[in-house]
């Protein structure tokens, strides 16, 4: 299939999945330099203007919607804000600092299965007995990859930390997916604003101290483009594809934030490492085959 016909929703969706998951490493390094608090609030205001060139593109249909929106969608809008604006970015970048990049990529797989799970158990999207296999591989393969029989529950904290990161992401994923009444636009901007600015108030409260410049550019670009136009990107997908499918296809991203962690980083890492990728991949090329299949069914007579 050519590139110009493949539909608009995995064009978006592949755009994103580079973005967020070249974004991996670059946390690392930035998490490695700065208080994560603050690194969300720069995060924000990176990813907020993206958003808002995002707004300058496309004019009208930034905030426009759906001329009502019920209950339900703002309870929907209440939740991806709360939990994708602050608690799972947080989670995620305190993780980070006793994390090895590549580990945590893999282990960011996670977000595939709470995405799908929830999809399939709350909000009753489809899901067949081989992506239920494909889940159990990546789930087996993030048991493996935190587990170190010393501490809580017999997980190292920062793999357990990736791993909750993840169930907080894919609760995310399913509130965005069934928004209909806010543009993408509209709901980015209302992440950025909430989480950057919780964040930004308990940097000043805490008195924590800026980083270098060079520290303070990346942390922009790194939420201009993985953030901002990333989220916008990944909303846009969702909504055309549901939170299942279109979790499925991310599942490449952590792939791409792993090898990009073992170009830039020269951390150790040990058998459970190499044991998990298996599984890892396994999993994730179960499941793009399978919604890829259903997003693109073939032609009679092709």
């Amino acid at each position: 299939m050519h590139l110009s016909k493949l539909p608009k929703p995995i064009i978006a969706l592949a755009c994103a999945t580079v973005l967020f998951g070249t974004a991996t490493p670059l946390l690392k390094i930035l998490v490695d330099g700065m208080p994560p608090l603050l690194l969300i609030a720069l995060l924000a205001i990176g990813s907020g203007a993206g958003v808002l060139c995002w707004r300058a593109v496309s004019g009208p249909r930034f905030t426009t919607g759906q001329p009502c929106a019920g209950r339900r969608e703002k309870y929907l809008l209440a939740g991806t804000v709360v939990v994708g604006g602050f608690v799972a970015p947080v989670v995620q970048c305190v993780a980070l600092t006793v994390t090895p990049a590549a580990t945590a990529s893999l282990l960011l797989n996670f977000e595939i299965v709470a995405t799908v799970l929830l999809a399939f158990l709350v909000f009753h999207e489809p899901a067949d007995k081989k992506t239920g296999l494909a889940l159990m591989l990546i789930f087996a393969g993030s048991i493996l990859l935190g587990w170190n029989g010393e501490s809580i529950l017999g997980f190292s904290l920062g793999a357990l930390g990736i791993i909750i990161s993840g169930f907080f992401w894919g609760i995310d994923n399913n509130c965005m997916a069934h928004i209909s009444a806010y543009p993408p636009g509209l709901i980015a901007l209302c992440k950025v604003l909430f989480g950057g600015s919780v964040a930004a108030v308990l940097v000043i409260a805490l008195g924590e101290p800026l980083p270098g410049a060079d520290l303070i550019v990346l942390a922009l670009l790194t939420g201009f483009f993985s953030y901002g136009l990333g989220l916008i990107l990944f909303i846009v997908a969702l909504r055309d594809m549901g939170a299942a499918r279109a979790g499925a296809i991310y599942a490449a991203a952590p792939f791409i934030g792993c090898i990009a962690s073992l170009f830039v980083f020269s951390d150790p890492l040990g058998s459970q490492f190499w044991l998990a990728v298996p599984l890892f991949v396994a999993g994730a090329l179960i499941v793009i085959r399978e919604q890829w299949s259903q997003e693109c069914p073939k032609k009679p007579g092709t």
